[in-house]
């Protein structure tokens, strides 16, 4: 089994929305941030509501896809129907007698099959579980940037929110999806290409809205990809101590490859790594 690791990148999809136009759209939505309830039985005024928190952060998950082929010849015993008058077969020299007790006539011949299987799997994964999930809205979006480090997300104050689970997590899951036990009397190649892992980091807006004479407070977010906008209970995220470094997002190697690929000849070849001297 041969196992090449791709381009490994972090990029950060880029909002078409000012951080203005982003304050103005919610602006609008402050009558709006207590519910239709309130807003209609206790018609709260214009300036009893303001926006007493912002923050801006960026969210993350994962995105891989490889590719498997298995090339192995087989050995094959083909039976071949023939009409009910055919006595025998000559083929390439070699006579083959008919088979008259079944029906129809038949004959035999052995066979080597050349077998070559390509499989393509693609993994979108959320940053906190590793579970599957459709992130094909953000990577469908016609703004990215490949950045060096999480370090230039965090240049406008942003919060910059680190994935739970690392690359080797999805090389994994990639690998394991590909693997497949096959008959072949030979092995000619068998090999998965990690084809690429990337970060994507996408832009969140937060809102914390305070009705002043209730002394109430709700939290709103805007999505500044989709612009879709949903309420969300408890207090604006917390700042993380520190972002983590390429490695120890990236943390695939050869090591890591081998606890879970099974079998002592695994030929690892990290093609990552002259991406990796690039981020750095």
């Amino acid at each position: 089994m041969e196992i090449n690791l791709g381009e490994e990148k972090i990029i950060e999809i880029v909002s078409p929305y000012s951080a203005s136009e982003v304050h103005e759209r919610m602006l609008g939505k402050k009558m709006d941030a207590f519910g239709a309830l309130a807003k209609l039985m206790q018609r709260p005024r214009w300036d009893e509501i303001v926006i007493s928190n912002t923050q801006k952060r960026y969210e993350p998950f994962w995105f891989g896809s490889a590719i498997a082929r298995f090339s192995y010849d087989r050995r094959h015993r083909y039976t071949v129907p023939v009409a009910h008058e055919v006595e025998s077969i000559t083929l390439h020299d070699q006579d083959y007698p008919v088979q008259r007790e079944k029906t129809p006539p038949s004959f035999t011949i052995e066979a080597v099959e050349h077998c070559i299987e390509e499989t393509r799997r693609e993994l979108m994964l959320d940053p906190v579980r590793g579970d599957d999930r459709d992130y094909s809205r953000y990577t469908a979006a016609p703004n990215k940037q490949v950045i060096a480090s999480l370090d230039m997300l965090e240049q406008d104050g942003a919060l910059v929110v680190p994935p739970e689970v690392r690359s080797s997590f999805l090389v994994r899951r990639l690998v394991q999806t590909l693997m497949k036990t096959f008959q072949a009397d030979a092995v000619n190649e068998e090999r998965i290409d990690i084809d690429y892992v990337y970060l994507y980091y996408r832009p969140i807006y937060a809102f914390e809205y305070h009705w002043v004479s209730k002394d109430k407070r709700a939290i709103w977010e805007f999505d500044a990809i989709t612009a879709d906008v949903q309420t969300e209970g408890g207090q604006i995220k917390r700042q993380v101590n520190a972002v983590l470094a390429n490695d120890a997002l990236f943390d695939v190697g050869t090591d890591a490859i081998s606890t879970f690929v099974p079998g002592s000849g695994v030929a690892i070849k990290l093609g990552r790594l002259a991406a990796r001297k690039a981020l750095k």
